[in-house]
């Protein structure tokens, strides 16, 4: 398995990918105009030339990051696949000196064990999507 930079000719693959997740209810969904925008922002790990995982780092401003689309095919979870794209992530972080990094999710045990704290302390982030 590879881990590396995303680039425009995954973007179909990663597209599959977060389609996947969203309809299981785990990621936000994105459109293929928006990971063209951002397709440089994302990892991937391939495996015998597909995309089995992906995640992105979301660069707000020195002081915040985001973790976004963090996916994991069903097949090949359990493989700390994750964790690689996390690490990853976090180390561009630490390169380019942000503050802090956020992530909103419902994988507490795989974020706590990179070192992320809840903050919220019990509540949930809430969203409404107008008209």
């Amino acid at each position: 398995m590879t881990v590396r930079r995303a680039s425009a000719e995954d973007i179909p693959q990663i597209y599959r990918l977060i389609q996947s997740a969203t309809r299981r209810g785990k990621v936000l969904r994105r459109s293929v105009d928006e990971l063209r925008k951002a397709v440089r922002r994302f990892r991937v790990i391939e495996k015998e030339n597909r995309i089995v995982a992906c995640c992105a780092l979301e660069i707000y401003n020195k002081k915040l990051a985001e973790i976004r689309s963090l996916v994991v095919e069903s097949g090949e979870s359990n493989k700390g696949l994750a964790s690689q794209l996390l690490h990853g992530c976090l180390q561009e972080a630490k390169k380019k000196k942000i503050y802090e990094v956020l992530a909103i999710t419902d994988r507490e045990n795989l974020f706590k064990r990179l070192g992320f704290m809840e903050q919220l302390h019990g509540q949930k982030a809430l969203f409404v999507r107008p008209g």
